[in-house]
């Protein structure tokens, strides 16, 4: 059978190209060697936000004035929990491939040609190959026996002591779960400050929340060796020894190029990253490359932007990317979500003007909302709790070209976290309700 075609891992980016595809009434076959779902579903963005909630829940009512608790997590019990709610969700992307007629083959598969792929003894051809092999923790070399993102997420007993290398966003967010549950933590970062590459402004109220948990957070700091003797032993290159029951390495991740026969292409690559046009095609005609294995940023909900474009232009439908306003999300405390670009002009609201965040006892962070000259807004950068499920009305704003006094003059329910973002908006044009900036 020649399909119209084969899409090489089930994570974000597979499984949504195929499913688009078979929406569109094309024969489409995915190729997956572990779990439907990928490293999001399965051990990455569900399980670690659901531990990021738990350690929220415990940490809200345990430092709410007036509550005496007295909570004692049973984790295996909670280990159970989480995969029974992981594997609905990747139940329900396999009932949704019968459903839409997408062909599901467990196994390897190793690229022959640009329309031949093996899985098993079976080769298989297509007339356009999607690849979507995603990305894998980067390690160190003589690291060893250190814990990744998949073995933290898999935990029976929460660490008396945990010390992370790395301060990026897995690292931040992991650090921030796991203190709240009750270890004792240090991040080790070997750049200036936590968080690299992102607004200083949006970070520093993550940094006090940080050493008001007893976080300790070392930067400027490079780990020359890691032993294990019983605990773990971390040996900095300024002479430092850290002593942790266990480590942590969150270091970044890197595309999964290798394995499957992607050098029988002999593709043009960027670095590491698969090269991909607008349309999300590489060099080689009829093969397309979404998601993490084809640049940054390493996004679950860029693959799948990814996926629509790929899947629109194998159908016939010309369709370009444009990353104008690409949200990203940090899950720290207080949640660090921005989107856009800086643009000329900023105009703050502050977090403890907002009633809805003062009555949840969270008085620290900011809403920033970017702006031009003409008042169009650019972009945002919000420090909130649940600012992740704000962001998108910036990036819809930026998208269909809205003015600050659009959102200003749009009707937030009251109370909300979200009014915030309302009042930061109303700020540019120096009409903010409850804050009287410098502007």
């Amino acid at each position: 059978m020649r399909y119209d075609a084969i899409v090489i891992g089930a994570g974000p980016g597979g499984y949504a190209t195929a499913i688009r595809i078979a929406q569109k009434g094309k024969k489409v076959l995915v190729a997956e060697k572990d779990r439907v779902g990928g490293e999001c579903l399965n051990y990455g963005c569900i399980p670690s936000k659901a531990l990021i909630e738990l350690a929220n829940s415990i940490a809200y009512l345990r430092d709410m004035p007036g509550m005496k608790l007295d909570l004692s997590p049973d984790f295996e019990e909670w280990q159970k929990w989480k995969w029974s709610m992981v594997n609905k969700l990747t139940g329900g992307v396999e009932t949704l491939f019968k459903a839409y007629g997408v062909e599901l083959r467990k196994g390897s598969a190793t690229i022959l040609d640009r329309n031949t792929v093996r899985i098993g003894e079976n080769e298989l051809e297509c007339e356009n190959l999607v690849i979507a092999t995603g990305s894998v923790p980067a390690t160190i070399a003589g690291f060893g026996d250190v814990w990744y993102n998949r073995d933290i997420l898999d935990f029976k007993k929460v660490p008396e002591s945990l010390v992370i290398i790395g301060g990026g966003y897995i690292g931040i967010e992991l650090g921030t779960a796991f203190s709240k549950l009750g270890s004792k933590v240090t991040v080790v970062e070997m750049m200036d400050s936590i968080l690299p590459g992102v607004d200083r402004d949006l970070v520093s109220p993550v940094e006090r929340k940080l050493k008001s948990l007893g976080v300790e957070v070392k930067t400027s700091a490079r780990v020359k060796e890691v032993t294990r003797q019983g605990t773990f032993t971390v040996k900095l290159e300024d002479g430092t020894e850290l002593n942790a029951e266990n480590v942590l390495l969150t270091v970044g991740r890197r595309p999964n190029t290798e394995g499957f026969g992607l050098e029988n292409l002999k593709l043009e690559m960027n670095g590491r990253f698969i090269k991909t046009d607008s349309r999300k095609a590489t060099s080689v005609q009829g093969v397309y490359a979404v998601g993490d294995v084809s640049g940054e940023p390493m996004l679950a909900h860029k693959a799948y932007y990814d996926a629509d474009v790929a899947a629109d232009n194998i159908c016939g439908e010309e369709r370009h990317v444009e990353y104008k306003a690409m949200p990203f999300v940090i899950y720290s405390d207080p949640e660090i979500s921005y989107t856009g670009t800086k643009g000329e002009k900023v105009s703050v609201f502050p977090v403890a003007a907002n009633g809805r965040s003062l009555g949840m006892n969270n008085s620290v962070g900011t809403y920033r909302v970017y702006y031009d000259s003409s008042g169009y807004i650019t972009g945002a950068g919000l420090v909130a709790p649940h600012s992740s499920e704000m962001i998108s009305e910036v990036s819809l704003a930026v998208e269909a070209g809205l003015m600050g006094m659009d959102l200003g003059l749009t009707i937030h329910p009251h109370p909300t976290i979200s009014e915030g973002l309302r009042e930061a908006a109303e700020a540019s044009y120096g009409k903010a309700l409850h804050f009287k900036s410098g502007r």
